[in-house]
């Protein structure tokens, strides 16, 4: 088991990262479901800057009966669109042509655990190669719930 987040990434490969980003912010949105992936879209405020800030995260589920989306902070705390929510607690957010105004709920540890597993069950090679690419790796479920401890799931609710 291999359960160290690695840093986020800079330089070229920060750019290779926001590849999705850029196909989003000129209108080419939901190309990804071919692949059988479900991204959104952040938009925050930098916490420094002031200006919007754009970054793709995964959808590990959606909770239709509630509205909400489950997403990980894959970089963990170090990650910069996390740390501008928590400046910032109401940000963007765009599934497909969905645009919200949205607020985002910390996950408990027993909610998360159960939430990685479903996203492995449903998802086993994708959900792994996301997790081996953020540092990553598992060989058994109680491991994997065994790891949530060092990560951030969110749900992310829309505004009424």
């Amino acid at each position: 088991m291999n359960n160290k987040l690695l840093e986020p990434p800079k330089g070229l490969t920060k750019y290779f990262f926001k590849i999705p980003v850029y196909f989003a912010r000129i209108g080419l949105f939901g190309w990804e479901k071919i692949f059988g992936l479900d991204w959104m879209l952040l938009i925050t405020t930098g916490r420094k800057s002031g200006k919007k800030r754009y970054s793709m995260v995964d959808i590990l589920l959606y909770e239709r009966d509630t509205d909400t989306y489950y997403i990980e902070v894959g970089f963990g705390k170090k990650s910069d669109w996390y740390q501008n929510i928590q400046a910032n607690s109401v940000f963007e957010a765009q599934v497909y042509r969905r645009k919200f105004t949205a607020i985002a709920e910390e996950l408990s540890a027993e909610k998360a655990g159960d939430m990685l597993v479903n996203f492995v069950q449903k998802r086993p090679v994708y959900s792994k190669s996301v997790m081996k690419v953020v540092g990553i790796t598992f060989n058994s479920e109680s491991e994997l719930r065994g790891m949530v401890s060092k990560m951030i799931l969110l749900a992310i609710h829309p505004q009424k």
